[in-house]
């Protein structure tokens, strides 16, 4: 619909009809859409007047055909014949599912993750879905915190990457209509509700200016420069006021400063929560709060449903606030084709196609590129195809591998199961398998989906049988592969931690195993890092694998056997102890640093009882080759250029008679400012195959903004002096110094 006609068509809608277009509700009122509930389950109390087929839009319904007579029915109920607007929280793949975004981050290779949202956005497309709730854009540095798998990390320049290269795979090349196999993109959660105190789900986050406009604001201004579609609030208080409320970070920020034009949604129920919080002391003044702060939809509660009439007929606001709301969900809808195709994606031939062979071949290739070797003493992996295995713990054989998100429209019996996996690569004969531990204590609290994990996961079994039955096999062996980690409800929403250790029943397996005096190799499953001090001395090889998604088993065993060879990063600091939490790479210097000549004196900032390392650095990851880096700049050749750039270069050799795969970070400190810079600060990474025993010259080039900062009112400096430069990769690296 042109714009003059669809500006006429927002100025035909009664008022009634124009708030009812701000409502968004969960399917479950429509249909049962069979997926687990993200947020308070309620009576709504919405209007008796209000016909829920005229509203905005729903989410969280993933069945074509249900999706297309719901559709029918709006278009029917409708007066003005307005259709739904469908949404739904896929995160990380729709039926293929691939690694986690922490996961995916780690692998700094954007053009593949690009790659995996395009399969993401066609399988939710030729479901019907419009828009969905991803990316999850929040900088995070607090383990503690169970989101942590949705997130691209703790840091500034990974997240922003990580941001354009998905919102360019769900969106594909934006014009006036989004094209056939494309979804809208929501980012959220606007704003820094990674930071909550205490790592605690829901809890506020009070930070400065400085941490806001440098660390946090940037990854959502990369994806709003990438044209996201859609911004979803925060759940928290930022710096004593609620997101969904928050006048100057939706409107002058939001609106003005990052110039989005697009949809603002709130999170479930958060504009209701606004009077939870105390900002508010009733409904209809958190309805007020919240269209004047500039929410368009309404998730899940009736507040905007019941309040926004009587606010606009005792002018205790605006109509034109609410006119403002409607005119962009229309707009959304109408750059989405909905009002010449209401069906979109429902009327293809190949609805619900799922799980091409185009699309498990990418899922493979970036778990591959997605785990991280963390610990490889004298090379024991790759392993020897001829050794006997043991393969122990219960994600050997299991399934439960996609994480939490999955759930909503992944299903679990897809999954390629580590065994199936191992077995392509290894001889059946030199494999054994056991639990060792179970999975899951109990089945009680899964509600619905009881049976069906019950049935693919097997009964719960007697602890001390598993771990003879585990001993039994390691025994046989030459090396033992242990399974261990967290079970998928332990990360995601509401799963926040205040212990990261394992759990007891498997430190008992492994320090029973490593009594045995064989090699241990681990594979970490799990949602975000973990404290693993404990039982890193007992292992000589540490594979983080993540949640891997459908195709785990089939890249994980590709990395053991050497038909791959690993290289990402960690996109996110391993502790060693749940007292040094927050702790990242780009902290700040100190008056009193550290350091190997002061580490024995008091007065310095250090821990009495710990070491102020972490057990695993941000940027940590090894590989199986051998190679070498070095800058290959003198000082005097670096200077800007015209376009405000200066260009640094390095040499890479693979010593290795195979292919490496390898990440080249970055990093730069500014060594004085009128604002205290980070002690280092990644600005560049470069994902490159090298082939066997060569040597290669690569570029790169650096923006005077990634040299610059912003101040405690958002305005970005660049500050002449002297820059260090790091490059690191293969666990070397390489410092240039230059003045700019």
């Amino acid at each position: 619909m042109e714009e003059n006609k669809l500006k006429k068509f927002l100025y035909s809608l009664s008022l009634k009809e124009k708030i009812a277009q701000t409502v968004q509700l969960n399917g479950d009122l429509f249909t049962e859409s069979g997926v687990i509930p993200t947020g308070p389950i309620k009576d709504l109390g919405l209007p008796d007047d209000l016909d829920i087929h005229q509203i905005g839009s729903i989410y969280n319904i993933n069945d074509p055909e249900k999706l297309k007579k719901i559709q029918q029915k709006a278009m029917k109920n409708s007066p003005h014949g307005i259709p739904l607007l469908f949404m739904s929280d896929i995160i990380y793949g729709f039926r293929t599912i691939f690694p986690l975004p922490i996961a995916q981050a780690g692998s700094y290779d954007f053009d593949l993750i690009q790659r995996a949202a395009e399969f993401t956005a066609k399988e939710s497309y030729l479901t019907g879905i419009h828009c969905i709730f991803s990316p999850m854009l929040d900088l995070v540095r607090d383990p503690r915190w169970g989101r942590v798998m949705e997130s691209p990390g703790e840091d500034v320049y990974t997240g922003k990457s990580f941001a354009k290269s998905v919102i360019s795979g769900y969106q594909g090349e934006e014009s006036r209509l989004l094209s056939e196999n494309h979804v809208a993109a929501c980012i959220k959660h606007f704003a820094a509700y990674g930071a909550p105190e205490a790592g605690r789900e829901y809890n506020t986050v009070d930070m400065s200016n400085q941490r806001l406009f440098n660390d946090y604001l940037p990854v959502y201004q990369a994806a709003i420069e990438a044209n996201t579609l859609l911004v979803m609030t925060a759940f928290n208080v930022l710096n004593g006021v609620p997101s969904t409320g928050n006048k100057w970070l939706n409107r002058d920020i939001l609106r003005e400063k990052f110039k989005f034009s697009g949809l603002l949604v709130s999170d479930h129920s958060a504009i209701e929560e606004l009077q939870a919080h105390g900002f508010t002391k009733n409904a209809k003044l958190s309805a007020k709060e919240a269209i004047e702060a500039g929410v368009d939809f309404d998730m899940m509660t009736s507040t905007y449903a019941n309040n926004l009439e009587p606010l606009i007929l005792s002018g205790e606001i605006e109509e034109s606030l609410l006119d403002e709301a409607v005119w962009r969900i229309l707009e959304l809808k109408n750059k989405l084709g909905l009002f010449e195709n209401p069906f979109r994606g429902l009327d293809k031939e190949n609805t619900g196609e799922f799980l091409t062979n185009e699309a498990k071949e990418t899922a493979v290739e970036l778990v591959e590129k997605s785990c991280v070797l963390l610990k490889n003493e004298e090379n024991i992996l790759p392993l020897n195809v001829h050794q006997k295995i043991a393969v122990v713990g219960p994600y050997g054989k299991g399934k439960f591998t996609l994480g939490f998100w999955a759930s909503v429209s992944g299903k679990a019996q897809d999954t390629v199961t580590l065994k199936e996996g191992l077995e392509q690569n290894f001889p059946k004969e030199n494999l054994s398998f056991a639990a060792g531990y179970n999975l899951f204590d109990s089945y009680e609290s899964f509600g619905p989906l009881k049976a069906g994990i019950e049935h693919l996961n097997g009964p719960i079994e007697n602890e001390e049988k598993l771990i003879e039955e585990a001993l039994e096999i390691a025994n046989d062996s030459d090396v033992i592969l242990l399974t261990v980690g967290e079970q998928f409800l332990e990360s995601g929403e509401g799963a926040s931690k205040a212990k990261l250790t394992l759990a007891k029943k498997q430190l008992r397996l492994i320090k029973a195993l490593a009594s045995l005096g064989k090699p241990i190799v681990g594979l970490l499953y799990t949602g975000r890092p973990m404290v693993l001090t404990e039982i890193e001395a007992c292992l000589s090889g540490l594979l983080l694998v993540w949640y891997p998604g459908t195709m785990g088993g089939q890249g994980i065993a590709n990395l053991l056997s050497g038909q791959a060879s690993p290289s990402a990063k960690l996109t996110m600091t391993f502790p060693r102890s749940e007292g040094q939490i927050p702790i990242y790479y780009s902290q700040n210097t100190t008056g009193r640093p550290l350091d190997e000549k002061n580490k024995d004196i008091r007065f310095v900032s250090k821990y009495t009882d710990e070491s102020n390392a972490p057990l695993y650095a941000f940027g940590a990851g090894l590989t199986y080759t051998q190679s070498e880096i070095g800058w290959l700049n003198s000082k005097k050749e670096v200077s800007f250029d015209d376009r405000g750039q200066i260009k640094l270069t390095y040499c890479l050799t693979n010593f290795s008679e195979q292919e490496s795969n390898t990440v080249v970070h970055i990093y730069m400190r500014d060594m004085s400012a009128s604002i205290v810079q980070p002690f280092r600060k990644l600005i560049a990474s470069q994902f490159i195959k090298l082939k066997p025993k060569t040597k290669e010259e690569l570029s790169v080039c650096i923006s005077k903004e990634n040299l610059s900062f912003y101040d405690n009112e958002g305005d970005l400096h660049f500050e002449a002096g002297e820059f260090r430069f790091y490059i690191v990769a293969y666990g070397q690296e390489d410092e240039l110094i230059i003045s700019l």
